[in-house]
């Protein structure tokens, strides 16, 4: 329930005074004491209510929302939260991460995007991470970006690493609170991509219903692995690779308790064009891939093309994600507007010498979701058992599914990575130490 307090109460910003201040303070101590909110969401802009807010709020154990007052109305979701995830709502903790290389204006693009978007008074790092070989254009354009949200880091490698390496280096997580979004120079963003991202963290991540990613035990078994911006337009795991229109797709489902299509999924497949990754299943990424890069020998799943892919992160993510039985929650809307797009310029993979696939942008490049009544269709988010569930080929499945697949492939190459292990030792050790993490929990998901 939402109760808003009439701002004639509390006077007016141009009343200035300590009489004003006193009489804030106890006007806001006198509700807050009264009616015992999960939040207050205190515009701002007037800072004596703003300080007075401050103080009821530290008093009461009450988390403070300061959006601008523009971004109000962004906030309606907040009443179909559980009082515990508002209550949460600074615990989490986003940096965005933007990974470039020789592309100025699409970086440009990029950051222009992300600085128009709505951040609901959060406070919100940047970090932007450039190749040995950045031009001085880009390096200039990094250094020089204003932004006012958090803090900014610029980080230029000695030496030239890739992309699988400027993946693995552009977010390490410092602590169980810190949650990564990365972002190619080539992506743009809707304005709306960090309010869905929040509503998704709280609601599904904070709130207790998937305990950051790994279940209590501690496993990381049938968990949520990150959040996807981006809906896709084409299967890549198949050959031939084959177009899919999700809406249509969860249109054939029965009417969700909202009434109409379902505009969350679960996917087991991760995304690459703008994705928030969680903490525990990041560091779990991590120290897989470089495991597998060190020589440990990896699984082959069954029937995807990825197998063939050689230089490719995303490739030891379907890997990890086969093997876990983990999941990804992706938006649906109708022409797979989404909160971000990949505008599909040429790279170490689109027109590299590697890549042999036919790339068009009709099939990569998706509109953004730029009206706030389509977003007002998120809310209120369904609960994550409730939500439609798709594998790395966008079959229907469920999680219970996923994670049986999940514990039958790490039965099936245990011994191949144990032997392994005795002729090449650490990595393939280290592997075998992961998988153990990889083990179900005690209660499958549904």
């Amino acid at each position: 329930r939402m109760l808003e307090l009439p701002s004639a109460d509390f006077g007016s910003a141009s009343d200035d005074g300590a009489g004003r201040c006193a009489a804030l303070l106890v006007a806001l101590d006198d509700v807050v004491g009264a009616t015992q909110p999960a939040a207050l969401v205190v515009p701002s802009g007037d800072t004596a209510l703003a300080e007075a807010a401050r103080e009821v709020a530290a008093e009461h154990g009450v988390a403070l929302l300061q959006p601008p007052a523009a971004e109000l109305p962004l906030l309606e979701w907040v009443a179909t939260l559980p009082p515990e995830g508002l209550r949460r709502w600074h615990e989490p903790r986003v940096t965005l991460c933007v990974i470039t290389e020789r592309r100025p204006a699409s970086l440009e693009r990029l950051l222009a995007s992300v600085s128009a978007a709505h951040f609901l008074g959060d406070t919100v790092d940047l970090s932007i991470s450039a190749d040995a070989d950045a031009d001085a254009g880009t390096l200039a354009l990094s250094r020089g970006w204003a932004w006012p949200h958090g803090a900014t880091r610029l980080a230029v490698r000695a030496a030239k690493g890739g992309l699988v390496a400027a993946v693995a280096e552009a977010w390490t997580p410092d602590g169980y609170h810190s949650h990564g979004l990365l972002l190619e120079d080539d992506i743009e963003v809707s304005p709306y991509f960090y309010v869905y991202a929040k509503l998704a963290l709280l609601r599904y991540a904070v709130s207790g219903e998937e305990g950051g990613g790994v279940p209590a035990s501690g496993h990381a078994a049938g968990g949520l692995l990150g959040v996807s911006l981006y809906t896709p337009r084409l299967v890549e795991l198949t050959m031939p690779r084959r177009r899919v229109d999700m809406q249509a797709d969860l249109g054939t489902l029965p009417a969700s308790a909202g009434g109409g299509v379902p505009h969350l999924y679960l996917q087991q497949l991760p995304c690459s064009w703008g994705s928030l990754f969680l903490p525990r299943p990041w560091l779990l990424f991590r120290a897989y891939m470089q495991a597998r890069l060190e020589g440990a020998p990896g699984p082959l799943v069954p029937r995807s093309a990825s197998n063939g892919w050689s230089t490719s992160w995303k490739k030891f993510m379907i890997e990890l994600s086969h093997l876990s039985g983990g999941v990804f929650l992706y938006p649906s809307f109708p022409n797979q507007s989404s909160l971000s797009t990949n505008h599909l310029e040429k790279g170490e993979h689109i027109g590299g010498k590697k890549n042999k696939l036919t790339h068009r942008p009709i099939d990569f490049t998706v509109p953004l979701l730029l009206n706030l009544s389509d977003l007002r269709q998120l809310w209120p988010p369904q609960p994550l058992d409730a939500l439609p569930v798709r594998d790395l080929f966008t079959r229907p499945t469920r999680r219970s599914e996923l994670h049986a697949r999940g514990i039958e492939a790490i039965a099936a190459h245990r011994g191949v990575w144990r032997s392994h292990a005795r002729e090449a030792a650490a990595p393939a050790l280290r592997l075998d130490r992961i998988l153990e993490r990889l083990l179900p929990a005690t209660t499958a998901p549904r």
